[in-house]
């Protein structure tokens, strides 16, 4: 089954995980945001949602709560079916 933002990932994300990052320009609860395909100097394509993919592996974000390699699967595999929202 295809994994996609809206069932999948968003869940994963606690509201004040969203609060905080928001004002930072870090979009977590908009679809449109992580969904964008638009690149940057640091990655070819989709560069919000693996940026944000980056720093959930590091164990940057979100603070106080590391992500689980299940829940970092689940992304994974959210950005290999395609970034669907």
């Amino acid at each position: 089954m295809t994994t996609s933002f809206g069932n999948d990932i968003l869940p994963m994300f606690r509201p004040g995980d969203i609060a905080c990052m928001t004002p930072k320009g870090v979009r977590l609860g908009d679809a449109d945001w992580i969904c964008d395909p638009a690149a940057n100097d640091d990655f070819a394509d989709h560069a919000n949602a693996r940026r944000v993919f980056a720093a959930l592996s590091a164990g940057f974000m979100p603070p106080g709560h590391r992500w689980s390699q299940d829940a970092l699967d689940v992304y994974a595999s959210w950005m290999g079916d395609g970034f669907q929202p």
